[in-house]
């Protein structure tokens, strides 16, 4: 029996409770720091492009940043422009807002004053002592959402710069972090199987399901130009914003548009929105685009997909788009790291007597053909090599 030693006990039962108390005051912060490492995931292919020309980490982690930056805010200010232009035209449209507010309160009374036994000035007096009243009676209610509002807009701005700048950090060190996760697992080795595994998993789940929502995005708004549609560009965000909510769709924007020229009777422009927005913003992302961004290896069933995006939003919120993919391809990646250790196991059984070459093929090495398992491999192989050399 190993001597007991109460400092060592001491310091465990600090340890953990400090890690413990840790996990507390973060918790608040947890999708944060998920939304980042996210971020930092699905951006990293462009940092690692503008890598091989600029040759420093800094810039090219700002240039994919600040290209969302700038693409959002001219987003946002397009929107708002159209808003203040439809706004203003309906305010010109006469006997509207404009003719209503010009009108005298007592000459609208005074319309229905032979079915009233209020005399006019009597009951607009009354109307206003109610609106004062309560105006009066709400201003606190207002003060306090006012209040709230202004609250929470604060935290927001708060959380999408820590956002920002943990994803900057991120990418920057990304292949410090990919050298060292594997150095997390007890066997290092099952360690870079499992990191590749679970990068193919999340390259199918995340960058292939983005790219997919773009291109619909950007075909949509080519095709609400071509038809004709009054800002196709803000149609094609909306159409992207869309593509990204699992169930929604695609379909949502496009059917409304159809709708809306049904509405106003033309059949021609809602037929072509339905025949079009079906072949080139339904079938195509999900039949042509997405298998051919998606990496075989990585093939996930579209079943699993659904549940994955879907499900967890009745039990987590708008949260759950993201948490969910990100548990089922962690579990999805461990059931396939198990397979390929209990393949390779055989494998290695069954050839024993076989040359290295044998093995050329196996799970294991098609592993290690990840960024993750490139930049783990290296280490593991120089190991190897010094304790040869040292026996």
């Amino acid at each position: 029996m190993k001597n007991y030693d109460p400092v060592k006990v001491l310091y465990a039962v600090i340890i953990t409770l400090v890690s413990l108390y840790t996990l507390y005051i973060t918790s608040a912060f947890f999708y944060v720091l998920i939304l980042s490492a996210l971020f930092a995931y699905i951006i990293h292919p462009v940092y690692f492009f503008c890598i091989r020309f600029v040759k420093n980490k800094q810039i090219c982690a700002l240039i994919p940043l600040g290209a969302i930056f700038l693409i959002t805010v001219a987003s946002g200010v397009m929107i708002v422009k159209a808003l203040m232009n439809e706004i203003s035209r309906i305010l010109e449209i006469p006997n509207t807002f404009n003719g209503f507010a010009n009108m005298d309160l007592r000459r609208i009374v005074g319309l229905f004053e032979p079915l009233i036994q209020t005399h006019p000035g009597k009951l607009t007096e009354s109307i206003g002592a109610y609106l004062n009243s309560l105006v009066t009676d709400y201003v606190p209610q207002i003060q306090s959402n006012i209040f709230q509002i202004s609250t929470v807009l604060s935290i927001l701005i708060i959380e999408l710069i820590v956002i920002v700048v943990l994803t900057y950090y991120l990418l920057v060190e990304s292949e410090t972090i990919a050298t060292e996760l594997p150095n997390l697992f007890p066997d290092r080795k099952v360690g870079v199987i499992f990191l590749g595994e679970l990068n193919h998993i999340y390259h199918n789940l995340f960058i292939v399901y983005f790219l997919t929502c773009l291109m619909t995005g950007i075909i949509g708004g080519i095709l609400y130009w071509a038809l004709g549609v009054p800002y196709s560009l803000i149609w094609g965000i909306l159409t992207f914003i869309m593509a990204l909510l699992p169930v929604v769709g695609a379909g949502t924007v496009y059917g409304l548009l159809a709708l809306y020229y049904v509405l106003i009777e033309d059949f021609f422009t809602a037929g072509a929105l339905i025949f079009l927005g079906i072949i080139f913003l339904s079938i195509i992302p999900d039949f042509i685009m997405r298998p051919r961004f998606a990496r075989n290896r990585a093939a996930i069933h579209p079943a699993i997909t659904l549940v994955a995006f879907a499900a967890p939003v009745f039990v987590l919120g708008p949260i759950g788009v993201i948490i969910g993919p990100l548990t089922y391809g962690f579990l999805l990646a461990a059931i396939r790291t198990r397979k390929i250790l209990g393949t390779s196991s055989v494998q290695t059984g069954s050839s024993a007597a076989g040359s290295p070459d044998d093995l050329a093929g196996s799970p294991i090495e098609k592993s290690a053909e990840s960024p993750v398992g490139r930049s783990v491999e290296r280490p593991v192989q120089a190991s190897g090599e010094r304790s040869r050399s040292g026996n």
